[in-house]
């Protein structure tokens, strides 16, 4: 996986003895972004470090494409944002809708990418799909979800006609990545909280919950999910 992942021997105990085994562990380092002079620190898996700042910025109602990055080093960035570009939380209108066999295949397909997670039980599994599909593992549900919203505008996916798709569970502070973007459609393998509820619910997100194989929760906005 490209230095994502790493073995070492480690000692396992039962009730029925010990033995030395070798176990797989997900690859961490700390990156550092100066956003406009602030120092800003984030832990995850170093790969698409670029891609993670560009859905930060979006995801924060900040456009990308008029901020400057500029790697400073391996892990060291630096991003000059104009202050005026930031922008407030807007309800999402965005007409998409999904069938509930698509909700059964984000699922499904969130399974298929999980390939770190099988190996290590570490991480944290994001995809964003649209008109094409990307997935995207981390250690920090926040980076992942970052990564996947810069890799989404790297490859020219549509935000609003998308969904995003997710194993972790939904809080005020996911939720309002998904509206900084316009994203329409979240759906969790995992259960939201009380306020990304309330969130989803003000701002026009549609927030699926407990999404599986065979069953999933609606929360919010039914109306984009055709029964």
């Amino acid at each position: 996986m490209g230095g994502r992942s790493k073995e070492i021997e480690i000692l396992g105990i039962s009730k029925d003895g010990k033995w030395m085994k070798t176990d797989e562990l997900v690859h961490e380092e700390e990156i550092v972004v100066k956003l406009n002079g602030e120092i800003h620190k984030f832990y995850c898996i170093p790969v698409h470090l670029e891609e993670m700042i560009i859905g930060n910025l979006q995801s924060q109602g900040i456009d990308p494409s008029s901020s400057h990055i500029k790697k400073l080093g391996s892990n060291e960035f630096e991003v000059n944002v104009p202050e005026e570009l930031v922008k407030t939380l807007q309800k999402c209108d965005s007409q998409k809708k999904l069938t509930r066999k698509e909700v059964f295949d984000s699922v499904e397909s969130l399974n298929e990418n999980s390939f770190l997670y099988r190996k290590t039980g570490c991480t944290h599994v994001i995809g964003i799909r649209g008109d094409k599909e990307i997935f995207v593992e981390d250690i920090s549900r926040h980076c992942a979800i970052d990564k996947a919203i810069g890799l989404a505008i790297r490859d020219g996916i549509n935000l609003a006609d998308s969904s995003l798709v997710s194993s972790c569970r939904q809080t005020a502070s996911t939720i309002r990545k998904a509206i900084f973007c316009q994203i329409p459609i979240v759906i969790s393998i995992a259960a939201p909280t009380d306020l990304a509820i309330k969130e989803a619910t003000e701002y026009g997100i549609t927030l699926i919950g407990f999404a599986s194989s065979e069953r999933f929760n609606i929360y919010s906005h039914d109306w984009r999910i055709e029964l």
